[in-house]
């Protein structure tokens, strides 16, 4: 039917009509935006009460932890009894595993909730490595393996001391775990106009290559033998990841020469205007040696 052919009347009646239905739609859509305006607000609110619980359980976690490792520490160093010292060794490597799967998950979930601005200082490297032998002492031992560190690096590293304590905790753990008895791990540390490069290379069996992907997905194990004695919790890899990336970093794993290679690269900042702490190591722990301490 024409326009034309149709009322006055009903002409009037279809434009209330459709206004109508467009005050209706407009109403609708007032309605949605406070509605999500709210739930923004709500999950806004979430994120802090997560992100002030998740540092209350870390305190809550690694205090206790610190004293026990620090108690435990004492007790093998002081002790002239060999089955105090034993069970003493023993305490302190299961302590060492809890607090180093405790360390994962807490970063796993500060990933999770976005909580990873970076604190940048001139990081000592080689400290931390330092760390990491005596962290992983236990592992060490039991599969006679040594660890070296070379730095072709000659110039000071500038990152978040935090953030590659958990890189090194991870990567060396995982060559740890990986690697033959009686075989090297080394770890070395290289860099370009535009990175760090943070290599570390271990004697085991390897990745297959419909894995190389895979192993940073949170949660998955491939067992490719006898030479991983634990099963871990699988979080390592995609923490190490989560932190390489929230670096401006990559990270990759190769076989060079049959030797299992991780590589992480992590982009170099610009210092100008940058107010540069010095961060020596993790500083994660102190033991008391009696005449000083070692950082943890």
């Amino acid at each position: 039917m024409e326009i034309t052919n149709i009322a006055d009347s009903e002409l009037l009646k279809e434009i209330g009509r459709r206004f109508e239905e467009k005050k209706a739609s407009i109403l609708e859509m007032e309605f949605m935006t406070k509605k999500l305006l709210e739930l923004n607000e709500k999950n806004k609110n979430s994120q802090e009460v997560k992100s002030q619980f998740l540092s209350l359980i870390k305190n809550e976690f690694n205090n206790p932890m610190s004293s026990l490792l620090n108690i435990s520490n004492m007790i093998v160093k002081k002790t002239t009894d060999p089955k105090i010292e034993k069970l003493s060794s023993m305490m302190q490597s299961e302590l060492l595993k809890l607090d180093f799967s405790l360390k994962n998950i807490f970063a796993a979930s500060e990933i999770e909730a976005g909580e990873t601005a970076n604190d940048y200082s001139d990081v000592d490297i080689e400290s931390i490595f330092n760390e990491k032998l005596e962290y992983f002492n236990y592992l060490i031992e039991e599969k006679s393996l040594k660890l070296k560190y070379v730095n072709r690096c000659q110039e000071k590293v500038i990152s978040d001391s935090q953030k590659i304590n958990i890189i090194l905790l991870n990567l060396i753990s995982n060559a740890c775990e990986y690697s033959y008895n009686n075989s090297e791990v080394v770890v070395t540390v290289d860099c370009d106009d535009k990175n760090y490069i943070i290599k570390v290379k271990d004697s085991g069996e390897g990745v297959y290559e419909e894995h190389t992907k895979e192993i940073y997905n949170r949660f998955t194990h491939f067992e490719t033998g006898n030479t991983r004695a634990t099963a871990g919790l699988g979080l390592g890899l995609s923490v190490t990841r989560g932190m390489v990336e929230a670096l401006d970093g990559t990270i990759d794993n190769t076989i060079e020469n049959g030797k299992t290679v991780f590589t992480v690269l992590i982009s170099k900042i610009d210092e100008t205007d940058m107010d540069i702490s010095t961060g020596i190591g993790s500083n994660e722990f102190l033991f008391d040696q009696g005449d000083g301490s070692v950082e943890f």
